[in-house]
């Protein structure tokens, strides 16, 4: 009888995906990951398998406690464009308070390193992107029922718009001494898709972490 494991692997994948966003993949080494999830290497290699395959589910874990919750925080009431930009310059707010090394979006960082030439990580990079712009297009398609965007505009097209501005930000962080100032890029981006100019009354609730 398999003996019965005394830890939570969505502990261990939290963890895990922790030390990849904070160190990347190649920075990170199988010692590390033992040492920073509290496992023996032979008890996290029979759970997980070798560093590729704890890297795909650190991804996998990042799409499902980060990624998904953008739809519903976008739709959860009130008015969507606010919410988009808690959402953009939430990440500037932490990028500030991570000073003098903010570390970025995971997705970001992971394809500058591992793509091209990496196929399962590009297929669950894939997923992700598709997941966040979907999550901008529902949001989107809110705000054009309740008239908050200007008419005609093009939903799809300015849903992978805000997710090319959400990953520039992220990258553009790293290396900004002031993240906050790109506030006013975020603010211009969402001026051009309301239908009133005035997008910056902050919402109620937090965005995710990135």
């Amino acid at each position: 009888m398999p003996r019965r494991r005394s830890f939570d692997e969505t502990d261990v994948v939290e963890r895990a995906m922790e030390i990849f966003w904070t160190q990347g993949y190649e920075a990170t080494s199988y010692t590390d990951l033992t040492a920073h999830v509290g496992l023996h290497p032979g008890s996290l290699y029979r759970a997980f398998g070798d560093k590729q395959a704890i890297f795909l589910r650190s991804l996998e874990h990042y799409r499902d406690s980060q990624t998904r919750t953008l739809a519903p925080f976008l739709l959860a009431g009130g008015p969507v464009l606010p919410r988009i930009r808690a959402v953009l310059v939430g990440y500037l707010d932490l990028a500030a308070r991570q000073q003098p090394a903010p570390r970025g979006c995971l997705i970001a960082n992971t394809a500058g390193e591992r793509l091209p030439g990496d196929a399962a990580v590009a297929a669950r990079l894939a997923e992700i992107l598709a997941l966040v712009e979907d999550g901008f297009l529902q949001g989107l398609r809110k705000a054009s029922q309740e008239g908050e965007v200007a008419p005609g505009l093009d939903l799809p097209a300015s849903a992978a718009m805000l997710t090319m501005l959400l990953e520039g930000l992220q990258v553009l962080v790293k290396s900004d001494p002031d993240p906050q100032r790109l506030a006013r890029a975020v603010d211009t981006a969402l001026a051009g898709l309301a239908a009133r100019p005035d997008v910056s009354a902050p919402a109620d609730e937090a965005a995710s972490s990135g």
